[in-house]
């Protein structure tokens, strides 16, 4: 059995995720128990709190040194000691790439009035944070953490257990649900070589709560990729894909696999039509659901029109087909239709519209 220790910092206002972080390693435990590996967590609730020869903080910063992972949590505040502890972590891993160094910001509302002067001490610490190239991970809460920290350990041992990763009949839905996030996470993320059959086998056959949370993962990666690192941005394609065949009733897949095609670097005009098609049916009349499928099927429709690439009017079939298609984006947007159609993506649309003699969308 490896015993991996884990050194846990952190100021008194994040005394609830600690214990959550706590209660996480537990039942990581559990599980990685079949794999030879066992967690033990430091925290400094848990050292006594009584003289020592060299000061309690010396004590600290020994079991830093001694430990396999360092894990450092702030909000508003970085205290003198846990400020001390990163410090040491930081020295040691210099030294020999031990402690392995976790910051996570704890991304959350806070009051203004219950802003102090210990705010600069976080800000200085992000300074710090950036002068030496370490960037923090930010959490929304102890759910957040929790996934977020499973994948790391995962990243750092899981790999020597490959064929944990197989998927038989047999498999329970649990570890289908385990190896689903697993894959999808290194397949977003780079995090890792992943094969992105056994990553859809696995996406297919997970469970709804865990479909749930890939979907939302693949959409904030395609939100957030889609003009600034469109190749990133295509990962999310083939997560979609997979959300799509494990429930082809389920329309925020379709809408968003529809986005991706469009917003590729190569757009796939046709297939994302089609995907948006699908989306548009399926969702029926909850337009809030899917404000954007039918204003993307539109700039869809007006590509592929084959008078347009020519700089031409439609045939008389094309243009009241793609009338149609802007008609119905026109009214389910209403008044945010004219500022969408100023915006630079809606060019071709402005194009083809003056190509046929300007028709009202109404």
């Amino acid at each position: 059995m490896q015993i991996k220790k884990i050194f846990l910092a952190s100021s008194e206002e994040l005394k609830e995720d600690r214990r959550a972080f706590e209660l996480m390693l537990g039942r990581l435990n559990r599980q990685w128990r079949a794999r030879d590996y066992s967690f033990d967590l430091v925290v400094w609730e848990n050292f006594v709190d009584a003289m020592s020869p060299e000061g309690l903080q010396k004590e600290y910063d020994k079991a830093v040194a001694d430990c396999d992972i360092f894990v450092m949590m702030f909000f508003t505040k970085v205290g003198r000691y846990t400020l001390q502890e990163f410090t040491t972590a930081f020295e040691g891993m210099k030294d020999d790439s031990r402690p392995r160094i976790y910051t996570y910001f704890r991304n959350d509302f806070i009051l203004t009035g219950d802003v102090d002067e210990n705010i600069k001490s976080l800000l200085d610490f992000k300074a710090k944070l950036k002068e030496l190239k370490h960037y923090v991970t930010t959490y929304r809460n102890t759910e957040d953490l929790q996934y977020q920290f499973s994948l790391q350990l995962e990243k750092l041992y899981g790999e020597e257990g490959s064929a944990a990763q197989e998927i038989a009949d047999s498999t329970s839905p649990m570890k289908v649900g385990e190896i689903a996030l697993l894959l999808t996470y290194r397949h977003l993320f780079g995090t890792g070589t992943v094969d992105v059959q056994r990553m859809s086998a696995a996406v297919e056959r997970a469970g709804r709560q865990v479909r749930d949370t890939l979907f939302q993962m693949a959409n904030a990666m395609r939100r957030e990729t889609w003009l600034a690192d469109k190749r990133l941005m295509e990962r999310t394609i083939p997560v979609f894909e997979a959300l799509t065949r494990s429930d082809p009733t389920w329309h925020f897949p379709w809408g968003n696999l529809g986005y991706a095609l469009v917003d590729k670097v190569t757009p796939d005009w046709r297939r994302a039509k089609d995907c948006l098609d699908k989306a548009v049916k399926l969702r029926g009349d909850r337009v809030e659901e899917g404000f954007f499928y039918q204003y993307n099927r539109a700039r869809c429709a007006v590509q592929l029109d084959p008078a347009f690439a020519a700089g031409a009017a439609a045939d008389p079939a094309t243009r009241d087909a793609v009338l149609k298609v802007l008609k119905d984006a026109r009214r389910e947007m209403d008044a945010g239709w004219d500022e969408l159609i100023e915006k630079p993506d809606s060019e071709p649309l402005r194009t083809w519209l003056a190509l046929n003699g300007s028709p009202r969308l109404r």
